[in-house]
C-alpha cells in the first residue's frame, strides 16, 4: 500500500495549469509532454503512477496494466478516443473525461472551416505572397447569409455552432439522437428528424456527434449523395463518424468542400492522403479544442477530477461506471459505526458466496451509528439473513427483492 501522496502522470503539453494547481494540493506531479503511444508504457511501468491524465495518446491494455497502482485515467478532452475502457474495466480502472470545457473553441474552428471552404481563404493568401492579384480566381464563393446550415449532433459543441451560424444570418437546422422539438424552439432551430433530409436541405453540414460504434460512418454514402452539389461539409467531431471513401466520390463527383479537423485514421492511410490532396478539402491538424481559453478550461476540469476521486473516492464524468449491477436482492442494515460489524457481515455473505455489487454507508448525525444499503447478487436465506441480526452491534436487517 503506498502511503506517499499520490503519484499523477501528465502526458499532455498544454496542461501547464493543472500541474502547478495538482502541485499545490499536494499531489505527487510528473509532467512528461514527450510521451508517445511507444514510450507510455514504459513510462507507467517505472513511475508507477496513480493517475494517468492524456490527450490524444491512446491508453492500451498494455498500458493499464503495467502498473497495479494505476486507478484513474482522465483524458483532457471530450469522450476518450483510444482509451481500451473495455480494458480499463476489467482492472478497476476510472475513465473520466473533460466534456466540453472546449465548445466555444471546436465552434470558432468549426466556422474557420466553413469560411475557408467558401471564400477558399488559403488560396487567397498563397496567391496574395507570391505576388498575383487577381481577384476574379476567387468569384465562386456563395456565401453564407441566408443559407441553410444543417448540425448533425446538437451537444455543446452543436449548439455553439447553431449561435454562431445565426449571427451570419443563417438558417439552422439540427438532427441529433436525443434531439426534441421543444429544444430546438428554445434554441431558435428547426429540428430535422431525419439525416439524409437534412444533407438536402442545407447548404453546409457541420458534424458534432460523438464519435462511437453507433456514429460510426453515420455519413455514408446515402448521405453524401443526397448533397446539394458544391455545399459545404465540415467536421470537428472524430474522423471514424465520416466514410472517407464515400466522401472521396462526392468530393470528385458532386464538388462538395470539406473541411477536417479529425480523420478516419490517426496516421494518414493512402485514402486519407488522396482526400487531402483534393483541391476543395481543407485539412486541421486535431486542434478544434485547443486554443489558450479551452486548454485552461480542460486543466481546471482535469485538477476538480483528480481532486475529487482523492478526497472522495469518486471520478466526475466518469465514462465507465456501470449504469446497472446484477443485483437481484437489498440488504439494509442498521448499525452502530464501530469498528468490525460490516467486516462480519461480509464475511457472512462471502462464505454463503453472495456477492456485493453495490452499497452504500450513510452516517447518522452525531456518528453514533450508520445505515448501510447493500446490493446483493442474491437474496440470503432466513438462517443467513437471521445470523447477520445477531452480529453485535446490529440494530436491524431487512432484505428486499429488487426488480430484475
Amino acid at each position: 500500500m503506498r502511503t506517499t501522496p499520490a503519484r499523477v502522470l501528465i502526458a499532455e503539453p498544454l496542461l501547464h495549469g493543472a500541474v502547478v494547481a495538482l502541485k499545490q494540493a499536494g499531489f505527487d506531479v510528473v509532467h512528461n509532454p514527450h510521451l508517445t503511444e511507444s514510450s507510455l508504457t514504459a513510462a507507467v511501468r517505472d513511475l508507477e503512477p496513480d493517475v494517468l491524465v492524456v490527450r490524444g495518446i491512446p491508453v492500451t491494455e498494455a498500458t493499464l496494466l503495467a502498473s497495479k497502482h494505476l486507478s484513474l485515467v482522465v483524458h483532457a478532452g471530450s469522450g476518450a478516443e483510444g482509451i481500451d475502457i473495455a480494458a480499463a474495466s476489467r482492472r478497476g480502472t476510472l475513465v473520466a473525461h473533460c466534456p466540453a470545457r472546449g465548445a466555444a473553441a471546436v465552434a470558432e474552428l468549426a466556422f474557420g472551416l466553413i469560411l475557408t471552404c467558401d471564400r477558399r481563404i488559403p488560396e487567397q493568401v498563397a496567391a496574395t505572397r507570391a505576388g498575383s492579384f487577381d481577384h476574379t480566381k476567387f468569384l465562386d464563393a456563395h456565401g453564407l447569409h441566408g443559407r441553410s446550415l444543417g448540425i448533425i449532433g446538437l451537444g455543446l459543441v452543436g449548439q455553439e455552432v447553431a449561435k454562431r451560424g445565426r449571427s451570419f444570418g443563417m438558417h439552422v437546422l439540427a438532427w441529433s439522437p436525443n434531439i426534441t422539438e421543444q429544444r430546438c424552439d428554445i434554441l431558435g432551430i428547426d429540428l430535422c428528424s431525419n439525416l439524409v433530409n437534412l444533407a438536402k436541405l442545407s447548404d453546409v453540414v457541420s458534424v458534432s456527434v460523438t464519435g462511437n460504434e453507433q456514429t460510426h460512418h453515420l455519413l455514408g454514402p446515402k448521405f453524401l449523395q443526397a448533397m446539394r452539389p458544391g455545399a459545404i461539409l465540415v467536421n470537428t467531431s472524430q474522423g471514424s463518424v465520416i466514410d472517407e471513401a464515400a466522401l472521396l466520390v462526392a468530393v470528385k463527383q458532386a464538388g462538395i468542400r470539406v473541411g477536417l479537423d479529425s480523420f478516419g485514421e490517426r496516421s494518414a492511410s493512402p485514402l486519407t492522403a488522396e482526400l487531402l490532396a483534393q483541391s476543395a478539402v481543407y485539412g486541421t491538424q486535431c486542434t478544434g479544442a485547443i486554443t489558450e481559453q479551452a486548454s485552461a478550461a480542460v486543466a481546471e476540469d482535469a485538477v476538480r477530477i483528480v481532486r475529487a476521486w482523492s478526497e472522495e473516492g469518486r471520478a466526475p464524468n466518469c465514462l465507465n461506471v456501470a449504469s446497472s449491477t446484477h443485483a437481484s436482492a437489498l440488504l439494509t442494515l442498521r448499525h452502530e459505526n464501530c469498528p468490525g460489524v460490516l467486516a462480519r457481515v461480509f464475511e457472512l455473505l462471502g462464505g454463503a458466496e453472495i456477492n456485493i455489487e453495490e452499497m452504500d454507508n450513510t452516517i447518522c448525525a452525531g456518528g453514533q451509528a450508520a445505515v448501510a444499503r447493500i446490493h446483493l447478487s442474491h437474496a440470503p436465506d432466513a438462517a443467513l439473513t437471521a445470523a447477520v441480526r445477531a452480529i453485535p452491534h446490529v440494530f436491524s436487517a431487512t432484505v428486499a427483492q429488487l426488480n430484475p
